[in-house]
């Protein structure tokens, strides 16, 4: 934001200023600060949103075309490194690629890290080499190429960099919302004061003092209290104006929440997030959840996905298959009971075996040879075997 870029590395009596919340409480006072970081709390709900629900995937590996649950399952799904456990580290990987753009994880002693910086320098025919790596203070003293690390890339544009441009116009726009709201219901008033007023001491004080006074202090607190009295001196006289809307209309909030709902949807569409869950409305959540898993977490996934074979399996791997799918149908509350004349028919169509439907639905697999057979109903069969019953029965 403008004003974030103008107090970074300004100097304040040849001393730099740390960019922190206590040090903005010192220049900027709360109202006006809680304009400025609307736009940076949007970002950082819609980056929260998709990176809980990427955090709920389950990372499947698989051997020769079969699932299985070697280590690399165990590193994904539970334990990337000693200090996280799989769900915080997924939630740090993605809320750094949405709000970075990039994102390098490194692996380092069997253990998955994801760099809290790290210097890049790219090459036209040569693969990437990535130094100055560190994370927690500690600085590797290495350098890394790219098939050695997993480098995730959005794109080659900063999101974040253009929503900031973007929603720098609507700052203004919502200050002087803000301002409107405050001047609608706004008293005002005319002080009158007498010629020999000016001329006269008051106690030990000028005409000028008890005028600043007057001024600065006392009519502040007389205008911000709910009930007030104002004392005044000889030869001041204050009168209230009489105003034409002494109530704030619904106009001027309105005002003020059409920009904020400008705000969200923009940022729900730069990170095509749908509008309604951004916004947290309940309605038919169902279809727009639907709507979220396709065009926001599926492509995401894909690329993360695609990242993790390439670097941890390769071509030949893949080949042979062995290789690691992220599963999305998680992300979705199921209900059991809402959803049980399906569960019948994926079993009697043989789509699905009893262990593979609760593996979905999130209960323990019953590993007997029963639970792991595919069943499939008289009602299925092949059109030819149909067409012998009938010529049977007329001849």
């Amino acid at each position: 934001m403008g004003f974030w870029s103008w107090l970074k590395g300004k100097t304040l009596g040849g001393k730099s200023v740390e960019v922190s919340t206590e040090t903005l409480q010192k220049y900027v006072d709360q109202e006006k600060m809680a304009k400025l970081v609307m736009e940076e709390f949007t970002i950082h709900a819609a980056i929260n949103l998709i990176a809980n629900c990427i955090s709920k995937c389950e990372f499947k590996t698989y051997s020769g075309g079969k699932e299985n649950s070697g280590e690399e399952y165990y590193a994904w799904n539970f334990e990337p490194n000693l200090n996280q456990n799989a769900s915080q580290f997924l939630q740090e990987l993605v809320a750094k690629l949405l709000y970075n753009n990039e994102c390098l994880v490194i692996e380092s002693k069997g253990q998955l890290m994801i760099a809290e910086g790290f210097v890049k320098e790219e090459y036209a025919l040569k693969e990437t080499v990535f130094s100055h790596v560190y994370r927690k203070g500690l600085t590797f003293d290495r350098t890394f190429r790219m098939s050695e690390v997993l480098y995730f890339r959005l794109s080659n544009k900063n999101i974040r960099s253009l929503l900031s441009n973007l929603c720098a116009g609507y700052d203004e726009l919502l200050n002087e919302a803000v301002d409107k709201y405050e001047k609608a219901g706004g008293e005002k008033g005319t002080l009158k004061i007498d010629a020999i007023a000016s001329g006269k001491k008051y106690g030990e004080r000028s005409f000028e003092e008890v005028f600043e006074d007057l001024m600065n202090n006392r009519f502040k607190i007389f205008f911000n209290s709910r009930s007030a009295v104002l004392p005044l001196f000889d030869g001041f006289n204050y009168t209230k104006q009489a105003a034409e809307q002494s109530k704030k209309s619904t106009s001027e909030v309105k005002d003020i929440t059409d920009i904020l709902d400008e705000i969200v949807e923009t940022v729900a569409r730069a990170f095509s997030i749908p509008v309604s869950l951004l916004k947290g409305d309940v309605s038919d959540v169902e279809k727009i959840t639907r709507n979220f898993l396709t065009f926001c977490i599926d492509p995401l996934c894909e690329m993360i996905q695609k990242e993790i074979n390439r670097k941890r399996y390769g071509r030949k791997e893949i080949q042979k298959g062995n290789y690691l799918k992220i599963d999305t149908t998680a992300v979705m509350h199921i209900d059991v009971f809402d959803i049980a004349e399906k569960i019948d028919k994926l079993i009697a169509s043989g789509m699905y075996c009893v262990d593979e439907l609760r593996q979905k639905l999130g209960d323990a697999e019953l590993g007997t040879e029963e639970s792991q057979m595919h069943f499939i109903t008289k009602n299925y069969t092949e059109l030819s075997e149909v067409s012998d019953v009938k010529g049977g029965d007329t001849g």
